[in-house]
């Protein structure tokens, strides 16, 4: 294949509605560039939808897999019923519990080195976004590059010109576990590739629950404002008489502690991120490791916010997860996520036993994608460090700001450093930050990347609470739930890419004064 490396310069440029940031079919960076577009893409308007070429598979039907899937479809003699593509034998087990009893009248199919599951006949739209819902929050669908090595080999496709390493997948494999291995000082076989980092936190959790059912302890604490998926996948695995127990600020730790010692011996773990999405806060690690300890209680520790080359959060959690998406592969185009588990953790040896029964692993393209582009990992990282401070510093000292959350922010920045992998660590990408003018004026005149990802080489920007949580902003109640938790509905999501600083910041300024 030809080399190619994303290199264009995006800053300064409106992308139009639907496109990928990149030019390519694997992109997860897909241009919402309105708010009017945002809440279309939510509402699942027809004209945002049919303009959509790339984005995330666990969040749309990716062109090729929707091509894929009609030719499967056809083969099968299917016609036009609802199904889904899913990585393994496993993946089907899991969904079928999840849909319920109606998957018993679903049909499988092996084609392609994909599970194919198709709901019966006339089946109710509740099961249908049940069955789509399943691929939501556990990340266990088949990827686009697997659609498009499908379609090639069947003659509908040409392979997308990108560059790859030029190996087997047991190399690429090697490769990254080789270098996270070093990256979070783990052996390489406590290190297991998924299919996202969706995939690695539901691999983990449900190998990590099966065992600590055994205990009796079927209670979780989600501990801050937590990625949605997340959340939802604690409802869901939750037994309905224990809800999980929510404690949406991190630096609530007398309510922590509240819990812990009235029903510690009941919780199985506490999950956190650090820092968080979208406020970017970070709890007392090691005071949560000590309470965890004390009681008996799993910690389940996803640092991919800021990255582990900044935060080494691996001697504290029983669970390590990490989205490779993010950072790793910084012409963000791979879906893959990485699982650590602390041999040091009393949960060890049961969950290695069980978590392979969960895990979705990657496709062989998508790790020769990721396996090029780690070498530019810690460069990466390196450089939206220096100029997320430098973007920091600005905004707030504009007075069209009324607040700016990053992870070296005041309210948690001891937290955040007792927790810095050396000392030239840094904040990561991600600064959320609240106007006083209007946001939608604002983000509508942006000419950055307007996209619901983080961590690339590219400044790019959401209004990351219509996107994750757009239940709560529509309603009254949602948005009071939002604001019990410090959220404004209109919370814009910088991630700053490579850029020169200066040229970021002079963009930002002339969208502030705009009106």
């Amino acid at each position: 294949m030809s080399s190619r490396t994303f290199n264009d310069d995006t800053l300064g440029k409106h992308f139009p509605l639907g496109h990928s940031i990149t030019g390519s079919p694997h992109s997860v960076a897909v241009s919402l560039p309105t708010l009017k577009d945002v809440v279309g893409y939510e509402e699942k308007d027809s004209r945002v939808m049919a303009a959509m070429q790339s984005g995330y598979p666990r969040f749309i039907i990716h062109p090729l897999i929707r091509q894929w899937r009609s030719e499967v479809w056809q083969e099968l003699g299917w016609g036009d019923r609802i199904g889904f593509g899913l990585t393994n034998e496993e993946a089907v087990r899991d969904w079928k519990e999840f849909v319920g009893e109606v998957a018993k009248g679903a049909e499988v199919a092996e084609v392609d080195g994909a599970w194919w599951v198709c709901l019966p006949k006339g089946a109710s739209d509740d099961v249908i976004k049940r069955g789509r819902c399943f691929l939501v929050h556990t990340g266990c669908g088949v990827s686009s590059r697997q659609a498009e090595a499908a379609l090639v080999q069947r003659g509908l496709a040409e392979p997308y010109p990108e560059s790859r390493l030029e190996a087997p997948a047991m190399v690429a494999d090697a490769k990254v576990r080789g270098y996270l291995s070093v990256l979070y000082g783990a052996e390489a076989e406590d290190l297991y590739l998924c299919r996202s980092g969706m995939n690695a936190f539901y691999a983990g959790f449900r190998a990590l629950r099966s065992v600590a059912a055994k205990e009796g302890r079927d209670l979780w604490i989600q501990l801050g404002w937590l990625y949605v998926d997340t959340t939802r996948l604690l409802e869901e695995y939750s037994p309905r008489y224990q809800q999980p127990e929510k404690i949406l600020r991190v630096s609530d730790l007398k309510e922590l502690e509240k819990v812990m010692r009235e029903r510690g011996r009941r919780v199985a773990g506490i999950v956190t991120e650090a820092p968080t999405n979208p406020l970017v806060q970070t709890p007392d690690l090691p005071w949560l490791r000590a309470l965890a300890d004390q009681y008996g209680a799993a910690l389940i520790l996803d640092p991919s916010l800021a990255s582990p080359h900044n935060v080494h959060l691996y001697p504290y959690a029983d669970l390590h997860l990490n989205s490779l998406t993010k950072y790793a592969a910084p012409d963000a185009d791979v879906m893959i996520g990485v699982l650590a588990l602390n041999p040091a953790s009393r949960f060890y040896d049961e969950v290695s036993d069980r978590v392979r029964n969960f895990i979705a692993p990657p496709f062989w393209g998508d790790l020769q994608r990721l396996a090029f582009q780690i070498d530019r990992y810690e460069e990466t990282v390196e450089q939206v460090n220096a100029n997320a401070r430098r973007v920091v510093e600005w905004l707030e000292h504009q007075p069209e700001v009324k607040a700016v959350y990053w992870a070296e922010q005041e309210s948690s920045c001891d937290a955040y450093r007792q927790v810095y992998r050396h000392e030239q660590a840094g904040p990561g990408a991600v600064i959320s930050f609240v106007l006083h003018t209007s946001m939608e004026s604002f983000y509508d005149n942006v000419a950055l990347p307007k996209t619901p990802s983080f961590g690339g080489s590219f400044t790019m920007i959401c209004p990351f609470i219509y996107l994750a949580h757009y239940d709560l902003v529509k309603t009254p109640q949602g948005r009071h739930e939002l604001a019990l938790a410090g959220l404004s509905p209109d919370l814009l999501r910088l991630s700053v890419g490579t850029e020169p600083a200066e040229r970021i910041i002079e963009v930002l300024k002339n969208a502030l004064r705009q009106r």
